[in-house]
């Protein structure tokens, strides 16, 4: 795997996960955009760029992360293969697997959620499915309100359709909100986390893709490294979490 560390990013890095001579998928750190977009800085440097100077070539991404999401981003290396990969896309024939640490036990562990989301440019709603499975639990020794601990699960998520902040708003709407999520997500449990850990940051990790390559016709399941994303960060919180076992 080969490494690039853009100037003003400090330790965040920027590395490439697969290529060919027509596509490639690189892990984004978290707090980067994919490309240029409202309320971006004038110096700060975009996935987009980045990976255009890493790999020498023109490239065209073919979805995004929100800048507080880390993971995979898939980009093409040329027109052709930007318009194959983005119709795989469009007709649901990628597989998308995220990791997030939620607030809360959700019950049942494993199921699927169906819920309509607004669009936020037509305001019209949509339908929306997120399948999700419980992978792990911890109880860490905070009180709040009625409760003696304070209650966190990590959380394997596929958004089934990709619709606006999917995963974030079913979750919130299913009272289990990703922590660090400071726009659907719990103001205290944010807060505490900042205030207990130093921690502000979305724990929600894009970790694996499944596709067929659309010229070749191989089949590509491609994983991210458990510790470029949140696994560092949940194994702090178990470990917590055991010292009120």
């Amino acid at each position: 795997m080969t490494e690039l560390a853009p100037e003003g990013l400090g330790a965040s890095s920027v590395f490439l996960v697969h290529r060919d001579e027509r596509m490639a998928v690189v892990h984004k750190p978290t707090g980067m955009l994919v490309h240029r977009g409202m309320g971006a800085d004038r110096d700060e440097v975009f996935l987009l760029q980045a990976v255009r100077d890493l790999l020498g070539c023109h490239v065209h991404p073919i979805h995004r992360l929100d800048r507080p999401t880390s993971g995979l981003v898939t980009f093409a290396l040329d027109s052709e293969m930007a318009r194959l990969l983005q119709r795989e896309w469009q007709e649901g024939r990628v597989g998308k697997t995220y990791h997030a640490v939620v607030r809360g036990w959700p019950f049942p562990e494993s199921a699927v959620h169906r819920e309509a989301l607004d669009d936020p440019d037509t305001g019209r709603l949509q339908d929306a499915t997120t399948r999700f499975q419980l992978l792990d639990r911890a109880a860490l020794p905070w009180s709040h309100g009625k409760h003696e601990t304070r209650r966190l699960s990590l959380m394997e998520l596929e958004p089934v359709t990709g619709r606006f902040h999917q995963l974030r708003r079913h979750f919130s709407r299913l009272a289990h909100p990703v922590a660090g999520d400071t726009t659907h997500g719990c103001r205290h449990l944010n807060h505490e986390l900042q205030a207990r850990l130093g921690w502000w940051r979305l724990l929600l990790f894009a970790q694996r893709l499944e596709l067929t390559h659309p010229v070749t016709g191989e089949r590509l399941v491609l994983e991210d490294a458990p510790e470029r994303g949140i696994a560092p960060w949940w194994q702090k919180l178990k470990m917590l979490g055991n010292r009120c076992t």
